[in-house]
């Protein structure tokens, strides 16, 4: 009796190591890939898209193991207690808004608030960090910031960065970033926790110098955060 109700009492207290469910909103580049790789470690995935019977989602659901499926982003957002949030800044506003309820969801913010005009990027349109943003759109949700850092390529073949390659993660409630970094482990990536959510202002800007890099005329570059060895 006494084994089983530590066991009850583990069970309430830590952070799970899984996920059953993850919504995932966006099915451009990143969301393409994070759904089939988190279906590859044993999860249900389901893509929140404005057009879920579109011929591009419908390859996209077939390629993800494990069951997959598409809908309308809220019905999404509401099947799942994990949700990765993967839409294009000038859209994340109105796109976040739209989800529902998300009160006690885990929230992975993988966007990055860049204003992109004539080829450049020109601005960063926020006071402080996307993520932030979205906390303050949804103050009962849990959001954490990952992903964000990486691209996409180097999500499907973490090999080709020559490298370990590690995601920061950034949010203000610990059993939620927990639960993150078992997401990234299990996809071949390194986590590692940079802080409370004001500190996607730091990785956000990261991204700004990546993708400025690569919208110029030129080669474009990869860069890696990763331990000093």
């Amino acid at each position: 009796m006494r084994a089983v109700l530590l066991l009850i009492l583990f069970a309430s207290t830590a952070p799970a190591a899984a996920a059953s469910c993850i919504a995932i909103i966006g099915t451009g580049s990143v969301g393409g890939a994070l759904g089939p790789l988190f279906a590859g470690s044993g999860h249900e995935v389901i893509y929140g898209s404005r057009s879920p019977d579109a011929e591009r989602v419908r390859e996209l659901v077939k390629s993800t193991a494990g069951g997959a499926r598409a809908a309308l982003p809220a019905e999404a957002a509401g099947a799942c207690g994990v949700i990765v949030f993967a839409v294009p800044w000038e859209a994340a506003e109105a796109s976040f808004r739209s989800l529902g309820p998300l009160a006690g969801k885990i929230v992975v913010d993988v966007s990055n608030p860049l204003d992109v005009r004539d080829g450049q990027v020109v601005a960063i349109p926020v006071p402080n960090s996307g993520a932030e943003l979205l906390q303050s759109w949804a103050p009962q949700a849990r959001i954490v910031k990952a992903f964000n850092t990486v691209n996409y390529r180097v999500m499907l073949d973490p090999a080709i960065a020559g490298g370990p390659v590690s995601v920061p993660i950034a949010g203000d409630d610990d059993n939620a970033k927990k639960m993150v970094a078992e997401l990234v482990r299990g996809i071949g990536l390194d986590p590692v926790d940079v802080g409370p959510l004001r500190a996607a202002r730091y990785t956000e800007s990261m991204a700004m110098l990546y993708v400025s890099l690569l919208i110029r005329d030129g080669p474009a570059y990869e860069f890696y955060l990763r331990p000093r060895p």
